[in-house]
């Protein structure tokens, strides 16, 4: 075999060896943050194809806005009603009876590990569908950068990922960003009795205020300042303040170095603004 020939063919086996790698690292990788819905007997498979469109478009937003990639599996386990929804909770999260229905209470999703429990009875339409499982999912972002010290602030980790949801479903075309802030500011400006975010950053403050002023005023006061500080700053700012606290950072480390700024000075900015407009 003449030499010239034998450089062709180890070049053109060594061109199809590196290609068939590549391809193997990239199916690997999406392997890797699959997200697989499994749907419970009742569950239509219509509803099934909009969950997994709506975590689809999740994956794309974060791979697309802030270049993060899903590293570990996801699954979604869709339940036809609030029953089932509570009973999966106490298979599959291995929590009591009386955890779960404390958990799911006024709640359509739930997330731990690397699984999503939903209610579909909930969610009539595909905007709320689409809302909801980007909101998990988000959640899902935050732990892989932050861990468990994700939840430092509660107002940032439940209002990223309303945040999240409103982008989701703008990408989607059910409802636009700008309809999402205008909603969450006349809703808050209107209401009289509502919390600010110095209010929103534990657990225990946090459930505090779903009591007093519930659910929706509580989210949509973690929502709005989440979107004010990604319209500001940009998502991979948000996500770099997840980042600090999984380095170990505190929490107002982690605000300073995203954002400039204390946290305490941003509550407060947020806060006289709503009062300002009130």
């Amino acid at each position: 075999m003449k030499k010239p020939l034998k450089l062709f063919i180890f070049f053109l086996v060594y061109c199809i060896l590196v290609t068939t790698t590549l391809t193997a690292c990239a199916f690997s990788a999406d392997h890797r943050g699959e997200v697989t819905i499994e749907k419970l007997a009742g569950v239509t498979d219509e509803s099934a194809s909009e969950i997994q469109q709506a975590a689809d478009a999740t994956r794309r937003l974060f791979a697309n806005n802030t270049d993060t990639l899903l590293e570990k599996p996801v699954n979604i386990v869709l339940t036809p009603d609030r029953k089932s929804y509570i009973t999966e909770t106490i298979t599959r999260f291995q929590i009591s009876e009386l955890e779960a229905g404390r958990l799911a209470k006024g709640t359509d999703a739930l997330s731990s590990r690397n699984s999503i429990i939903v209610n579909m009875s909930g969610l009539t339409t595909p905007r709320q569908k689409t809302f909801l499982i980007a909101h998990e999912l988000a959640h899902h972002y935050q732990h892989q950068l932050a861990g468990n010290q994700a939840d430092q602030v509660i107002w940032l980790l439940e209002g990223m990922a309303d945040t999240v949801g409103a982008q989701v479903v703008a990408e989607q075309g059910y409802f636009r960003l700008d309809q999402y802030q205008n909603n969450w500011q006349s809703g808050l400006r209107l209401t009289a009795s509502k919390p600010d975010l110095r209010q929103l950053e534990t657990r225990t403050s946090w459930s505090q205020s779903i009591s007093q002023y519930g659910f929706q005023i509580t989210y949509k006061t973690a929502g709005l300042a989440v979107l004010t500080l990604t319209e500001d700053f940009g998502q991979r700012k948000v996500l770099d303040y997840f980042r600090g606290l999984g380095r170990g950072e505190t929490p107002d480390t982690a605000f300073q170095k995203a954002f400039g700024m204390s946290i305490t000075d941003y509550e407060s900015q947020f806060t006289n603004t709503l009062r300002i407009a009130s």
